[in-house]
């Protein structure tokens, strides 16, 4: 039989043995859950860079390219609903209307909470000469969102199509509040505010707002460039025209 001693001992050496093999499996198990934060984080950069890609083919106007780019970003990421708004308005580039209306009713079917989706599909209804459904696709975007600006102004179209300038004017004024850098904002801004032409000082006025408000100087160039195409266009409104003179 064992002594006393030697049974220590032996309960000594299980002990440590136990700890030993106990600390090995947790390092195992770390280097596990570390290798998955690893692989997830190079899959979340992976979808990332894929979707940026997308952006970038939409930009160059490289419309087909951008699709496929979006087909592999849909395969790594199922859910990637900004990817699927980008698909989207790409369809809608490619003339493909009755593609994009879908697959803008389906992402607003399975992310009602989204308030960009709204948006852009009121922008798209804006362009299909529908501005009522496109107001109420506005609003509730905006409902979600109240200082999404493009949407502001997207509104504000909508008004001044329809002969509701006052309002037309009210939502520039609000989006006038809120920084974007969406180049189409700027672009809209400047169709409405030449549909406002005997609100002339107010014009000026919401005209410096939109230029304080502009972060880059890419955004404040576009806004020139859309304004002169007002100009253009109005050139026989001398009065309005002078209080849209854009400073240089």
């Amino acid at each position: 039989m064992r002594t006393d001693r030697e049974g220590q001992q032996a309960e000594q050496g299980e002990l440590l043995m136990a700890g030993s093999t106990a600390a090995k499996a947790e390092s195992v198990h770390t280097e596990a859950r570390t290798s998955d934060v690893e692989v997830l984080a190079r899959t979340d950069s992976d979808v990332g860079q894929q979707y940026e890609l997308a952006r970038t083919k939409v930009r160059k106007r490289r419309f087909a390219e951008a699709l496929a780019a979006l087909e592999e970003l849909k395969m790594a990421d199922p859910f990637h609903v900004k990817g699927h708004l980008l698909r989207a308005q790409t369809l809608q580039a490619l003339g493909r209307m009755t593609e994009s209306r879908s697959l803008f009713e389906e992402i607003l079917s399975q992310y009602p909470d989204y308030s960009e989706a709204y948006r852009e599909y009121g922008c798209f209804l804006l362009s299909e000469g529908a501005p009522e459904a496109a107001q109420a696709h506005l609003l509730k975007g905006l409902t979600l969102n109240p200082q999404d600006a493009f949407a502001h102004a997207l509104l504000a179209e909508v008004y001044a199509l329809t002969g509701r300038k006052e309002q037309a004017f009210l939502h520039l004024e609000i989006a006038s509040r809120f920084r974007t850098e969406e180049i189409r904002y700027f672009e809209v801004y400047a169709r409405v505010l030449s549909r406002l032409e005997e609100l002339t000082e107010e014009v000026h006025f919401l005209k410096e707002a939109v230029f304080t408000h502009a972060d880059n100087r890419i955004a404040k160039a576009h806004f020139k460039k859309a304004m002169r195409a007002q100009r253009r266009e109005k050139k026989g409104l001398p009065v309005f025209m002078r209080f849209l003179r854009v400073r240089s």
